[in-house]
């Protein structure tokens, strides 16, 4: 191990590990709902307006989050890409950004505590799980708080671990309570504060707090977020506050907010899946904490109170919350990893059943993930619903070419079969260890990576009926290409709201029921775009494609669209995986100019499906 832990060449080696398991997907998913996008057209929006103060979604104040996350994706789409772009990859860079920090600070401040090697393992485990690589290339405020939290927990680690620890470590230590702050309100500050109350409890000890317990650093941490949540007071009349409190917040603790509920111990029973590849050796790691503090060696004792105080109390707080996510405890993997780096120097000690736990539940997560990944294709890699199919047939569109894409197909049979063996070849491994060894260590870690390939990276991208805001933006450009008409600036979407259309359409996008929709486009001179989702207007559905509707209605609606200037008409059909419903949209051009030889063909036909996709 001390060939990879020479001098820097650990932290390039987690700087590498992180940023591969974020590149897997980071280019190619496409916007995500719901959390993504929204931040992702918040910031656009900025971009558009020069307002970096408030946070809006459309016309609406979205009060729920600080500030911080949005600044950071301002200076990479800035630098990098432009708002009129709608390149999601650009906002994604922070997150990227800020689990390659959550790592570099987990192997920084570990060293302090179990030294420079287990700390290396402990760090390239974590930078390689399941849970950090899907963060990492999601543009939302998660990575960036594992980088702040971790950050703030190394300071204290430095702390504790060094006798001579003075101002710098102070000054760290309130810098990242501030920065994340401002990414994501109280979470940073509650782990490092519950962290703390525990061990003064435990130990009835605050000497170490010293470089701390400085008067000018939680001046640091308050000057770092107060103006802006002075400005952004004033800016919404004291409403941020109230609605991030009262209408965020709040109910997040006393009920299952927008549906995100789960029992207690939801969190552990996803620890297998998202901890991966760690898992291996989680079970001797939490041996090990509980050994250590009954034992009488008193810096291991010390080593493991600190660990078990930064993740048990975190743990127990997001399990008793009645709202949960699985990112929610995201801010305690760090400590997890630490331990299970630090067992790893020492497997000898690890009981038989301790081993063959960790590998039980090693092996259950890789069951799962090679499962999921022809399963996913399966049933998403299709860009037709068979409720889309039918609807072809009574001939509001052309016909649809079903079936996958036998490329595609290989490809992640390919990464299935990587996958499969760099698990199987770490599982071979844990027999024969004693302690970690740089091979060993390098096929865990490649397992990891391997799984961001595989499903990030070849499954998900793929998933074309999960592709909806996609497919009706190639249709837009489809329909701007045939008619010779500039862009539309405005476009109206009916039942289908989500921010991934938003966001990929742009901040002109107006949202309203079916008759609004209708009515906004009447009352246009210029060509819009108008989105209707047949799977949620019934009416609408028995109007333009179905065999039943009264005549004269059909025909009144046939008029209706006539007037409208109707001279494209496309089909997106897929699935809304944010409410797990099949979903096919109507996409009509309105108030634009048919070229004069195919107009009877603009009435009765419209390109298949396959034209429509990127």
């Amino acid at each position: 191990m001390a060939s990879l832990t020479r001098g820097y060449r650990p932290y390039f080696i987690l700087a590498l590990i992180v940023a591969i398991s974020a590149l897997a997907g980071l280019f190619t998913l496409p916007p995500l709902d719901r959390d993504e996008s929204r931040f992702a057209q918040a910031t656009a929006q900025m971009l558009e307006t020069g307002n970096f103060v408030e946070i809006n979604f459309l016309d609406t104040e979205r009060n729920k989050k600080p500030i911080g996350i949005h600044w950071l994706q301002v200076l990479t789409v800035g630098a990098l890409s432009d708002a009129e772009a709608r390149e999601i990859w650009a906002y994604r860079i922070p997150s990227m950004l800020g689990a390659i920090l959550a790592a570099l600070a987990c192997f920084w401040g570990g060293q302090r505590l179990i030294g420079r090697e287990a700390a290396f393992a402990g760090a390239a485990l974590f930078g390689a799980t399941v849970l950090l690589g899907i963060e990492a290339g999601i543009a939302k405020t998660d990575a960036m708080l594992a980088g702040s939290t971790t950050l703030a927990m190394a300071a204290l680690m430095n702390a504790r671990g060094d006798n001579t620890a003075g101002w710098r470590t102070g000054l760290l230590f309130w810098f990242a309570i501030g920065l994340g702050t401002l990414i994501k309100g109280p979470v940073t500050p509650m782990v490092a504060g519950l962290s703390i109350a525990a061990l003064l409890i435990w130990e009835r000890k605050w000497s170490w707090l010293k470089p701390i317990l400085q008067w000018w650093g939680p001046l640091l941490a308050i000057l770092m977020v107060l103006p802006w949540l002075v400005a952004i007071q004033i800016a919404t009349d004291g409403n941020f506050l109230r609605e991030a409190l009262g209408d965020d917040l709040g109910p997040k603790l006393v009920s299952s907010h927008e549906r995100h509920g789960g029992p207690i111990g939801y969190h552990l029973l996803l620890l297998p899946l998202l901890f991966f590849p760690a898992v291996l050796f989680l079970v001797p790691a939490v041996s090990r904490l509980v050994r250590s503090i009954r034992g009488e060696d008193i810096d291991a004792a010390a080593t493991a109170r600190f660990l078990i105080a930064w993740a048990v109390p975190t743990w127990l707080v997001f399990e008793i919350l009645p709202t949960k996510l699985p990112h929610y405890v995201l801010p305690a993997y760090p400590a997890l990893a630490l331990a299970v780096g630090w067992a790893l120097m020492d497997l000898t000690k690890a009981k038989a059943w301790e081993m063959w736990l960790s590998r039980g539940l090693f092996v259950f997560a890789g069951i799962v993930f090679a499962i999921l990944a022809p399963v996913g294709l399966a049933m998403y890699g299709s860009g037709a619903s068979w409720d889309a199919v039918r609807l072809s047939m009574a001939g509001f569109i052309g016909g649809f070419e079903l079936g996958l894409d036998p490329t595609i197909v290989g490809l992640v049979g390919l990464a299935t079969t990587l996958f499969a063996g760099l698990a199987g070849a770490a599982l071979t491994n844990s027999f024969k260890l004693k302690a970690i060894t740089p091979a060993a260590l390098i096929i865990l870690v490649l397992a990891g990576l391997a799984w961001q390939g595989m499903i990030r990276g070849a499954v998900v991208p793929n998933a074309h009926a999960m592709r909806l805001a996609d497919q009706v933006r190639a249709a837009r450009e489809y329909s701007e290409a045939i008619t010779g008409v500039p862009a539309s600036q405005i476009i109206t979407a009916s039942g289908y709201t989500e921010p991934s259309l938003v966001f990929s359409l742009g901040s002109d996008t107006h949202l309203g029921t079916a008759e609004e929709v209708l009515a906004f486009a009447e009352a246009r001179e210029a060509p819009t775009l108008v989105v209707l989702d047949l799977s949620r207007e019934p009416d609408l559905r028995r109007l333009m494609v179905e065999e039943n509707a009264d005549e004269v209605e059909r025909n009144d609606f046939a008029e209706r669209l006539m007037l409208l200037g109707v001279c494209s008409r496309s089909l997106a059909s897929g699935t809304n995986y944010s409410r797990g419903d099949d979903t096919v949209l109507a996409i009509l051009f309105t108030r634009c100019i048919w070229p004069e030889e195919a107009e009877f063909e603009a009435l009765d036909h419209t390109e298949p499906q396959d034209d429509l996709e990127d």
